[in-house]
């Protein structure tokens, strides 16, 4: 049984193809979360075995490999010329492994890490095809030195006016809310300032809100740690709502039972941490619970997003209780992906002669504390908050309009000046920080020399 691709899928495949034959020796191709990524892979699997080629394809995780094995035989692809495998075993691996024709990286967004590039280096022939939703890293750094392109798939919003992503009502505190927010001492609303007071909080009852916004529905509930998903689930069950909680290190059977009692809609709420993010394949639900603060933009999609599998008639429902909406925007929200690297922010260390080592998670392997990212396979830490305060507050729709608005605000108000480069820009943002007009004639290098009415003519 093959899949039949969908136009913007083929769309893709094409492109890919367009851009080797063009020279490309490494094409990343983003595409949102739910837009039939597994598909487009397949394809471009398929493709190369019939043209007698070898592919390698490496995950960041072993549940994958049975996973993507699976949809590869449904594709009817030829398996003796592929090999799926994890990061790690393959890296262990290079001298046993047959030389690949192309070499396809699953959640690309990880291949900054050592063992990637190990990988790539190895086989310097093999084209490199990279896949991901969000070519985003919390380093900033870019990807430009394993691709040489990137192609782009549809918008979130094309996805969801061509019933490709499910339409969604997103809950969350409202920025406009200054209530909510610090203020600076110079009164400024900072985008440093709304993060140091949405973060670290919930707001709002989950099981309350959950009963009132999306009663009987099926949800996944992302808590901040094992204790508080483990707390949740608690706190559904004593008001009648069937939940369990489920990690990484609940049994495979048990864990299998469990995704299938709520496929069979026998538990209403699934409560976790990260065990339902990337590519974990999960029975669909109408509902996400956000009860987890994350810096993280891939981790902020991949989970927000979980509920707009399509399906006719649907409408996702996404309550967010930690307002991650503020920093990273709702599914919506469009983002300016590139190959290049963002600005480096100035991280503070301390020089100590004893060095504080962590595990991760993913891995396994021992790095040091201070290390945001896995250098060995490219997981992305967070710091483990063992506690939230609960504000008790109502949680409203965020209007998109509205949200722009407030989004664009506190965009440009965490802008440096030295960032600003047009006059429009300078505009944004002293309407963003409260400034009078008179403020960007002093600021801007062409317009100091102006007369009072030149300038004037000029903004308005």
């Amino acid at each position: 049984m093959t899949f039949q691709l969908r136009p913007y899928q083929k769309e893709l495949v094409n492109k890919a193809r367009k851009s080797i034959a063009n020279g490309s020796k490494g094409v990343l191709i983003q595409s949102p979360p739910g837009s039939g990524k597994s598909v487009v892979i397949a394809e471009i699997a398929k493709l190369t075995t019939e043209n007698n080629g070898q592919v390698l394809f490496i995950v960041h995780r072993k549940e994958l490999v049975e996973q993507i094995t699976k949809t590869f035989k449904k594709h009817e692809i030829d398996m003796n010329k592929v090999r799926i495998d994890t990061v790690m075993r393959t890296r262990n691996r290079l001298e046993r492994i047959r030389e690949p024709t192309v070499i396809i990286t699953d959640e690309t967004h990880h291949s900054r890490a050592k063992t990637y590039k190990e990988i790539y280096e190895h086989f310097p022939k093999a084209w490199r095809l990279g896949f991901t939703a969000t070519p985003w890293r919390m380093n900033g750094k870019g990807f430009e030195d394993i691709y040489d392109e990137m192609i782009r798939g549809k918008s979130v919003q094309w996805l969801i006016d061509n019933n490709s992503l499910a339409p969604f009502d997103y809950y969350s505190v409202n920025l406009a809310d200054l209530n909510q927010l610090k203020k600076s001492s110079t009164g400024d609303y900072t985008k440093k300032s709304m993060d140091n007071a949405v973060t670290n909080a919930v707001y709002g009852d989950a099981v309350e809100h959950y009963k009132k916004l999306a009663k009987d529905q099926q949800a996944i509930l992302y808590a901040h740690s094992v204790e508080a998903s483990k707390g949740f689930a608690k706190a559904f069950k004593q008001k009648g709502i069937k939940a369990v909680h489920a990690d990484a290190k609940t049994p495979k059977k048990e864990r299998e039972k469990i995704m299938d009692d709520f496929r069979n809609g026998k538990i209403k709420v699934l409560c976790n941490v990260d065990l339902i993010s990337e590519g974990f394949d999960v029975p669909d639900c109408n509902v996400v619970i956000l009860l987890r603060p994350t810096a993280s933009l891939v981790l902020h999609m991949q989970q927000s997003m979980r509920s707009m599998r399509y399906k006719p008639k649907k409408q996702a429902i996404i309550i967010d209780h930690v307002a991650n909406y503020a920093k990273h925007g709702i599914p919506t929200t469009e983002h300016e992906w590139s190959l290049k690297a963002r600005e480096k922010k100035n991280i503070n260390t301390d020089n100590k002669n004893s060095i504080p080592l962590k595990e991760c998670p993913n891995c396994f392997g021992v790095v040091e504390s201070k290390e945001k990212i896995c250098p060995l396979c490219g997981h992305e830490f967070e710091v483990e908050v063992n506690e939230l305060e609960t504000v008790d507050t109502k949680l409203e729709r965020i209007d998109e309009l509205n949200f722009k608005t407030d989004y664009e605000k506190i965009k440009w108000a965490s802008k440096k000046v030295s960032e600003l480069e047009t006059i429009e820009d300078y505009v944004k943002y002293a309407e963003a920080k409260g400034y009078k007009k008179s403020w960007i004639k002093f600021q801007h290098p062409q317009l100091k020399a102006m007369s009072w009415p030149q300038f004037y003519q000029i903004i308005n």
